[in-house]
C-alpha cells in the first residue's frame, strides 16, 4: 500500500504550506527528516526534555478505515512504534475512553507508561478528523513496578480527506518521558516513532482490510452507517 511518488511529492509540500501541517506557517518547526513518505518535523520548547515531535504522511485509505484501526487497541502492538501493551481501563463513550498505553526502551532505559484519556472530533463533511490524546491521572491504572510513569503525554492523529481512499495523516506527540535520557535515545525517539507509527498504520490499515465491517457499517455512510455525533459539525 505505498502512494505513487508524484502524490507524494504534491501532497509532502502541501503540508509544508497548510497552516495546522508539518510547516512554516505553523511557526518554531524544523524538518528533521523525509523518509518512507513521511515528513517528520520537530520543535523545541522551553522546559522540556523532548522536542514536540510529528509526522506527516499519507495513508491509502478513507478516514474511518483509519478510525476503525484507531479504535482497536487490542492490536496497537501491532503497528504503533514501540507499542508494548495497551488495553481499555474506561469506555466512557463510543469515541472516549481511559486507556492505558506502555511504550517499551532499550536496555539499560526503562520502559514508560501513562495512562490517557482519548476521544475523536471533526467534521465528516469537511474531512477533517482528530483522534486526540491527553495523559491523566487514573487510579484504575497504577503505576507498575519498573515503569516509568510518563509526567506528559499529549497529542492526536489529525485525519484529512484527500479523496475517498486517500487521507493525510498527522501524528503529533508532545511528552515529558520522566527521567533522564541520553541524547542518542532522544534523537533516535524523534525521528524514529513518527516515522514507524505512520508506515506501521498504512500496513495495518492494509492488512486489516475486510476486519472491521461492523465499525463501517454503523459509522461510515458509504457502508450504510451513519455519522456520529461527534463528527458531524
Amino acid at each position: 500500500m505505498k502512494p505513487s511518488r508524484p502524490l507524494l511529492v504534491l501532497l509532502a509540500a502541501l503540508a509544508l504550506s497548510l497552516p495546522g501541517s508539518a510547516g512554516a506557517a505553523d511557526t518554531g518547526w524544523q524538518q528533521d527528516a523525509n523518509e518512507k513518505g513521511v515528513v517528520v518535523s520537530t520543535k523545541l520548547e522551553a522546559g522540556h526534555s523532548l522536542p514536540i515531535f510529528r509526522g506527516v504522511g499519507i495513508v491509502d485509505a478513507g478516514a474511518y478505515d483509519i478510525l476503525a484501526v484507531l479504535d482497536d487497541i487490542t492490536k496497537f502492538t501491532e503497528w504503533m512504534s514501540d507499542c508494548a501493551g495497551a488495553h481499555v481501563v474506561k469506555q466512557i463513550n463510543e469515541f472516549e475512553r481511559i486507556e492505558y498505553n506502555r511504550t517499551h526502551a532499550p536496555w539499560p532505559v526503562a520502559d514508560r507508561d501513562a495512562a490517557i484519556r482519548s476521544w475523536i472530533e471533526g467534521s465528516a463533511s469537511k474531512g477533517d478528523i482528530w483522534a486526540r490524546f491527553q495523559s491523566i491521572d487514573s487510579p484504575a491504572a497504577p503505576p507498575v513496578s519498573g515503569v516509568v510513569r510518563m509526567p506528559r503525554l499529549a497529542g492526536f492523529y489529525h485525519l484529512e480527506a484527500i479523496d475517498a481512499g486517500h487521507t493525510r495523516v498527522t501524528y503529533q506527540v508532545d511528552a515529558d518521558p520522566g527521567g533522564l535520557l541520553p541524547d542518542w535515545l532522544i534523537k533516535l525517539t524523534t525521528r524514529k516513532l513518527p516515522i514507524e507509527t505512520l508506515v506501521g498504520l498504512r500496513r495495518q490499515v492494509a492488512k486489516t482490510q475486510g476486519q472491521h465491517e461492523a465499525f463501517l457499517k454503523k459509522y461510515d455512510p458509504s457502508h450504510g452507517g451513519t455519522v456520529p455525533p461527534q463528527f458531524s459539525k
